[in-house]
């Protein structure tokens, strides 16, 4: 036998079951001491200028068109260094850089010479550079540095 009628579908969807219960009116107006734009200030975004290694990022950087028209491009713009030729100073400088976010190659380093015009000469290349494609981590481009060599041989 049933003593109570039984809970109404709109009662319940008007019940907020908790731990404890407490007495206030459900219909009451939810009041926001806080004005429209005096509230908490937005947190200021902080950009990322940390330096990602090569190979620890998802996306690396790379020359336009690849680096078969990065080697290209070596080949057109590097001019012999007269004292190096007239030495017969060959092999590699090894550099180091930045791409830059926007592709901009910065912080441009010999890390090893090789001398007779040919360090400056392989800076002076890559200065000149067009913009790279930056790396990417996150999907978002970020500074990545790069170590490249460049050969100087000369034909006989």
């Amino acid at each position: 036998m049933v003593d109570k009628e039984p809970v109404q579908i709109e009662d319940l969807k008007k019940a907020d079951p908790g731990q404890k219960t407490i007495a206030g009116d459900p219909d009451a107006d939810i009041v926001i001491a806080t004005a429209a734009g005096e509230g908490p200030k937005q947190a200021a975004v902080v950009e990322d200028t940390k330096v990602y290694d090569f190979v620890s990022i998802e996306t690396q950087p790379g020359f336009p068109g690849g680096m078969e028209k990065f080697y290209a491009y070596l080949r057109k713009a590097v001019k012999y260094p007269p004292v190096a030729q007239e030495n017969n100073i060959q092999g590699k400088v090894f550099l180091s850089f930045v791409v830059e976010k926007n592709g901009e190659l910065t912080d441009i380093k010999v890390e090893r010479k090789l001398g007779g015009g040919t360090d400056e000469e392989a800076i002076r290349v890559l200065k000149a550079s067009p913009r790279w494609t930056p790396g990417i981590q996150n999907g978002k481009p970020v500074r990545v540095k790069y170590n490249i060599p460049i050969s100087f041989t000369l034909s006989n």
